[in-house]
């Protein structure tokens, strides 16, 4: 049987080898860099000497069946190339007992002096999740009520999975994380449900954002939890990490889901799974208690059909959110207008009111956005137009 070497390095070591390498020449390339590329891994193992990093094949292989065909894959196309394999310590035995191709070789052993790694608990004491003993549900149930028009069902569903959820993670420590799949068209006020929630935690800050529509390229990982060490843009924080941090709440919302490509989604298995995810360097972030909300365009066939089903099994609740009906978008127009003449100081009779309601199309539009956008014409036209 053709066999080939793992050496092994201790996760406090990673980035000083790192740097040793490209100082050397020779780069070092991830699992999911060679899943997004598979199809073209000769050409990429043609140049010159480079490592291949095994760590996180082992994590994504327990929830995702292709990784252990794109590594046997990998071990017959490098016979006659220069490509050295490498693992964090603590998986190597599992890729021994898992792939009987890969044979244990030398540990990388360097002179780490102050240099440490540690895992950061951005989930810490300064974040308010919605599993603290002080969120109350009957309190978020009404600030969900205020606060977002129509979806009744969802909001019930989901005041549901929050309770099972608080449990599941301070009682029987079994959930790190809460996931909630959004699907539906465009205008529903998928993203919005985040937004509320986020302002019941957090009134001041922004909120945790990602849209995935910005990492389609196919550095898309990179962008999301940085560059490997010594690559362009390794010592500034993920884009991930930057906006996690600036929130309070523990909130995530992911937009657009379904731009998210092969990397990205190993990406959410292991965060998803394990309640915390590895940066390009090596550290830990850990978001134990929060909330992650996922929204897409998908219709629930095409989710079907477009997420793989591993990761499907790791959201705790899918739910459509259809149009709302013309009286609800009524009043979602109306808590508009009342909160732009709350701002500016003014009052709406109700001839006013209807008036702004209707120059909006509110019978035929549905889009909440396109909805917001006119309200907000619709309300200037009438109290700052009128007057010039």
């Amino acid at each position: 049987m053709f066999t080939v070497k793992v050496d092994y390095y201790s996760q406090i070591s990673y980035r000083k080898y790192i740097e040793n390498r490209k100082e050397e020449g020779i780069y070092t390339l991830t699992i999911p860099l060679l899943e997004l590329h598979q199809n073209e891994i000769d050409d990429l193992l043609i140049e010159s000497e480079v490592d291949i990093d095994l760590t996180s094949a082992v994590k994504l292989s327990k929830v995702n069946d292709t990784i252990n065909y794109i590594l046997e894959k990998i071990i017959y196309l490098i016979v006659d190339k220069n490509v050295n394999f490498i693992i964090e310590e603590k998986y190597l035995e599992e890729l021994l007992n898992t792939i009987p191709n890969f044979v244990k070789g030398e540990k990388v052993d360097l002179d780490i002096l102050e240099e440490t790694l540690e895992e950061k608990d951005i989930s810490n004491n300064s974040k308010r999740l919605i599993i603290n003993d002080a969120i109350k549900i009957d309190e978020l149930k009404m600030h969900l009520n205020r606060n977002i028009v129509g979806h009744e069902a969802f909001k019930e569903t989901l005041l549901r999975e929050l309770e099972a959820y608080k449990y599941f993670n301070m009682i029987i420590e079994d959930q790190p994380i809460l996931s909630v799949f959004l699907l539906g068209p465009s205008g529903t006020g998928k993203t919005e449900i985040g937004r509320v929630l986020h302002k019941y935690l957090d009134e001041i800050n922004s909120v945790a954002k990602i849209n995935l529509a910005n990492y389609k390229s196919e550095s898309s990982l990179s962008g999301l939890i940085g560059s490997p060490p010594g690559y362009i843009g390794s010592k500034e924080e993920s884009d991930l990490v930057r906006k996690i941090k600036v929130s309070n709440a523990g909130v995530l919302i992911i937009d657009e889901f379904e731009k998210a490509d092969s990397a990205i989604h190993n990406f959410f298995l292991q965060l998803l799974e394990e309640g915390k995810f590895d940066d390009a360097v090596g550290n830990v972030h850990n978001l134990n208690g929060y909330i992650i909300i996922f929204t897409s365009n998908f219709s629930k066939n095409e989710y079907l059909e477009k997420v793989p089903p591993e990761l499907r099994s790791r959201f705790n609740l899918v739910f459509e959110c259809a149009h709302l009906k013309i009286k609800q978008r009524e009043e979602y127009l109306e808590r508009i207008f009342h909160e732009y003449s709350k701002k500016v100081g003014v009052k709406l009779d109700k001839s006013e009111l209807e008036n702004l309601i209707l120059t909006t199309n509110v019978q035929k539009e549905k889009n909440l956005r396109i909805l917001r956008q006119k309200a907000r014409k619709a309300f200037y036209e009438l109290k700052i137009g009128n007057k010039n």
